[in-house]
């Protein structure tokens, strides 16, 4: 099963004039990157990510800059919605044709049939590129540029899944994937509908979704237990039992989540934390835990598996701003 062609643009350790040039390239089809302010640093970034059939999701980093949506941009790529989680920094100014300020925790919903016109703080994003055609049914017009709530925090878990689980699509995947996404997408931005409360079904999988951002956000506390993702979900804990009792129980489902963790990071090529480092950061107390884990899971040491990817990523990756410019031209309406 052969995996999803991958992304990488990644300017760490080019001079600054070439990350500059390779960066702007990259985001053209979206924005011009300037300067921020009257700051002398020109703006650089870094976006690795996967094509899914219709839709990207990718990391973006980036240092501190304003970007720019202009009218020639929106005539030529209007064509679709950019949902930006933002893992840390944020950005203030016009979004949609209204003054928008995002901060960490949050997802924009950025329409690209809109000019932009924002002032970005040093930021580590998550990118997911829909085109509109996929959202019809939605009124789009009306898409307010930054959700609140619970409909933000599912927005922003989904997003943050999707690419923690990328890598890993395969191309018989991929379809499946991509409708879920859509189904998801529809849920969430329907202002006529509830999010939390359509049927069982609906309301099992939104707790999920709940929790997984709420074990993801958590995965080396030493709080997160049954009793902690009961009160955080606002749920009894019969009631948590029972969503997890097809996954093997909370704490099985926490500690594949911990691997899983730990397997996106690796396949990350913008991830530069030593193992040692990630093993602690996600949750498991010893090097020696962690090792035997993720051996028996993946079948190979955390080192192999790292370097195995990187080759992989070697082999496939697209590297030429030119392909990302053609994609925007493939998914048009």
């Amino acid at each position: 099963m052969s995996l999803l062609p991958q992304l990488h643009y990644v300017t760490t350790g080019l001079s600054r004039r070439e990350a500059s040039e390779i960066w702007s390239q990259v985001i053209a089809p979206l924005f011009e990157p300037r300067a921020y302010g009257d700051e002398p640093q020109v703006p650089v970034g870094s976006a690795t990510g996967v094509v899914i059939n219709e839709i990207i999701v990718a990391r973006v980093v980036f240092n501190a800059q304003d970007f720019v949506r202009d009218e020639a941009r929106v005539g030529c790529t209007p064509d679709h919605i950019l949902f930006h989680l933002y893992n840390s920094g944020g950005f203030d100014g016009l979004v949609t044709r209204k003054h928008t300020t995002v901060w960490s925790g949050h997802v924009a919903v950025i329409d690209l049939k809109e000019q932009v016109r924002t002032r970005a703080a040093a930021s580590d994003t998550v990118s997911l590129i829909v085109p509109r055609k996929l959202l019809r049914g939605l009124p789009l017009e009306g898409l307010t540029p930054r959700l609140e709530g619970r409909r933000n925090r599912l927005l922003a878990a989904h997003v943050a899944s999707l690419r923690e689980r990328s890598a890993q699509i395969t191309q018989d995947m991929a379809e499946e994937t991509v409708d879920q996404t859509v189904a998801f997408l529809h849920r969430v931005l329907d202002p006529a509908g509830d999010c939390a409360h359509a049927d069982d079904a609906v309301a099992d999988r939104t707790l999920l979704t709940l929790a997984e951002a709420a074990v993801r956000g958590s995965l080396a506390s030493p709080k997160l237990s049954p009793q902690w993702l009961a009160a955080e979900l606002g749920i009894s804990r019969a009631t948590l039992y029972r969503l997890f009792s097809g996954h093997g129980g909370i704490m099985r489902y926490v500690q594949e989540r911990r691997l899983l963790a730990v397997q996106a990071a690796l396949c990350d090529p913008l991830e530069m934390r030593r193992l040692s480092r990630l093993a602690a950061e996600f949750g498991f107390n010893s090097d020696a835990h962690f090792s035997r884990s993720f051996r028996t899971r993946f079948g190979m040491t955390a080192r192999d598996y790292r370097a195995e990817q990187v080759e992989r990523a070697a082999r496939s990756q697209i590297t030429s701003p030119e392909i990302v410019g053609q994609w925007w031209s493939q998914v048009a309406p």
